[in-house]
């Protein structure tokens, strides 16, 4: 019995799902419904559309699979995210595995461990660069895994991240002609990357991935991102005081940054500076994807990021 949900037809709904992943371990591995167990949950987010339930199963205690659905009967990402990983080829680097489809949504097998913002707050500091630096060595391996090279220019490229490039400056549009063009997960904070115990990383959350993208969206995200994890504090200093630690301030969190983004670097063939000088294009485009799912992005750091990076390299309006 799922009760682990306040909402009585979303524990309907686990339950109904809990039966359908009951049948899929009966062919799986033998499992029978008293060797299993579920529990279930909503993320919680300030999001007004594409909510997903999520059911984990565990046989004898230990978590195998999970299964992924989404609430808005309009909501066609979870299916989306299906197709990417279900694809021939896969996605390259370690990740949940497809399973098979349910009557709304997917099972995927569990990956185990801890996210990574867990493992970093609980990592001493001199830790994080081999953190960050194992985060951005796989996502390299991500960006790097296609061998047919787009023929559209990296500008083309992001005026699908944002339509007409809007609120874009001279100086980072600059930039964004040398970027490079590939596979990119489109989501790639930290929250969206597992740790094992043996300090393995996987990647989770494929619905936003692109076969043609910005990888260095990816590599900021992570990096950046990262910031609010080092220095917990900013929701009470503010995001001018955060930005300062980030991109100024010598400090642990910087030493770790700066390895992680000159690793990315030489596995990419990109150079640190450049990939920096995309940071309003990261954070606008956070913003609009954030608010395209009815959240609002007003209380978080990628407005702030974004109009003081501008200021400060010759983008400030």
């Amino acid at each position: 019995m799922i009760d682990s949900l306040a909402e009585a037809p979303q524990r309907d709904h686990a339950e109904s799902i809990a039966d359908e992943l009951s049948a899929l371990h009966r062919d799986l591995d033998g499992a029978g419904r008293d060797r299993l167990s579920f529990d279930a949950w909503v993320p919680r987010s300030a999001r007004k559309q594409r909510q997903r339930l999520f059911v984990r199963s565990s046989v004898d205690g230990v978590p195998r699979l999970v299964a992924k659905v989404p609430l808005d009967l309009e909501d066609t990402m979870v299916d989306r995210e299906w197709d990417v990983l279900s694809a021939p080829a896969g996605v390259g680097v370690p990740s949940p595995q497809p399973v098979a489809r349910l009557r709304r949504g997917f099972a995927m097998t569990y990956v185990p461990s801890r996210d990574f913002p867990q493992a970093m707050s609980e990592a001493p500091a001199h830790e994080w660069p081999a953190l960050l630096g194992a985060a951005v060595d796989l996502a390299a391996v991500l960006h790097t895994s296609d061998g047919d090279a787009s023929r559209e220019s990296a500008a083309e490229v992001a005026a699908r991240y944002l339509p007409g490039l809007a609120g874009i400056g001279p100086n980072t549009l600059r930039y964004l002609d040398g970027a490079a063009v590939g596979p990119a997960h489109g989501d790639l904070g930290p929250w969206n990357l597992r740790v094992d115990g043996d300090g393995g990383l996987a990647i989770i959350d494929w619905e936003d991935y692109r076969p043609v993208g910005l990888p260095a969206l990816d590599a900021l995200n992570i990096v950046l991102t990262a910031g609010l994890v080092a220095f917990p504090d900013y929701v009470d200093r503010g995001f001018d005081w955060l930005y300062d630690r980030v991109f100024h301030e010598d400090n642990p969190f910087r030493t770790a940054a700066d390895h992680a983004l000159r690793r990315y670097a030489e596995r990419t063939g990109s150079q640190v500076h450049d990939l920096l000088q995309l940071t309003p294009l990261f954070c606008r485009w956070m913003i609009r994807r954030i608010e395209d799912q009815g959240r609002p992005a007003g209380h978080l750091f990628f407005g702030p990021f974004a109009a003081r990076f501008e200021a400060e390299n010759g983008d400030g309006r």
